[in-house]
């Protein structure tokens, strides 16, 4: 009678487990069948046999029939171990997984305000570094490429870099492609197009100065947008750069760049040339000519009468 006690609970135990991942594949019935089945060749013979419904029995009810007498022997140690009891003797009793109980993938410490402010400080440090190590005939290639790895996740994330003056080749997903813009095509792997942004196509940054639009913290990742101030080392002219800059703590535990988005702030085009323009523009050259010839033969200022026509005339300073 103990083992067809036994075997019963484990019966309807093992029914419930087979048929319900069985069941959620394929369907209910479909799980019922091949419960069935499985329990056919397990149990032999007895299992033709129509199997008596069971009433769900619950871990303290079976150690209760256990202290009562009513099941007992080596057969009951078995059958607890079997299904979780960690107090029978001899070895310990499986454990049957669970989508529940299946451990959250562990996740990084939480991204602070001042890690994000920190991140924009190193990378505004970088860039004066790079260019005056640049301007000072240092080593800028290897400044530039010990900053990429400090500021940049790349080798341990995907990064996501979309630079301000990249055109023919505009995202930069490795880290050669994002070396390339910051000193120039001439590394390995490089585009001529980029003339080197860190070192200012060979003028040099002096300053860089960061301002937030907005900070998103989102656990060990970040977001923050706004703009950026870049002073040229050589004019002390300042150009204004829009950005979209993503964080992510890596595996090290170091918050690094997996998205970078820079673009220059809208500006309307300009009106389109008119033939009327381009006349009126020939004759203020010509007019030009002619008062700076005068002036020079009356004995006047023929250098500041240039100066002021070639301002007015030439577009230097106002495109390229």
């Amino acid at each position: 009678m103990m083992v067809l006690a036994l075997a019963s609970l484990a019966s309807a135990q093992i029914a419930t487990r087979v048929r319900t991942p069985v069941a959620r594949a394929f369907g209910t019935e479909c799980g019922r069948n091949s419960a069935r089945s499985v329990l056919g060749s397990m149990t032999g013979r007895r299992a033709r046999r129509p199997i008596a419904p069971v009433r769900a029995v619950d871990m303290d009810s079976i150690l209760t029939m256990v202290g009562a007498g009513v099941i007992g022997g080596a057969s009951t140690s078995t059958f607890l171990r079997a299904f979780g009891d960690q107090t029978a003797p001899g070895v310990a009793a499986p454990k049957f997984a669970s989508a529940a109980a299946a451990p959250e993938a562990k996740k990084g410490k939480v991204i602070t305000k001042e890690e994000v402010l920190a991140a924009q400080d190193a990378w505004a440090n970088a860039i004066k570094t790079i260019s005056r190590t640049y301007l000072n005939d240092g080593d800028y290639m290897k400044a530039a490429a010990d900053a990429a790895g400090e500021l940049y996740g790349y080798g341990k994330s995907k990064v996501l870099f979309k630079p301000t003056k990249a055109a023919e080749f505009p995202f930069r997903p490795t880290g050669e492609e994002a070396m390339s813009y910051f000193v120039g095509g001439d590394v390995t792997g490089g585009y001529k197009e980029d003339a080197g942004f860190a070192i200012n196509g060979g003028k040099g940054w002096r300053d860089v100065k960061f301002t937030n639009h907005e900070i998103d913290l989102n656990g060990d990742t970040a977001v923050a947008m706004g703009s950026y101030v870049f002073t040229c080392a050589t004019t002390g002219k300042e150009s204004k750069v829009e950005y979209t800059f993503g964080y992510k703590r890596n595996n090290d535990g170091k918050v690094r760049i997996f998205l970078h988005h820079s673009s220059v702030p809208y500006t309307e085009a300009p009106e389109a040339v008119t033939l009327k323009d381009v006349q009126q523009c020939q004759e203020k050259w010509a007019n030009a000519i002619k008062t700076i010839s005068k002036t020079y033969l009356d004995g006047g200022d023929f250098v500041k009468a240039a100066g002021d026509a070639a301002g007015e005339l030439y577009g230097y300073g106002n495109t390229n």
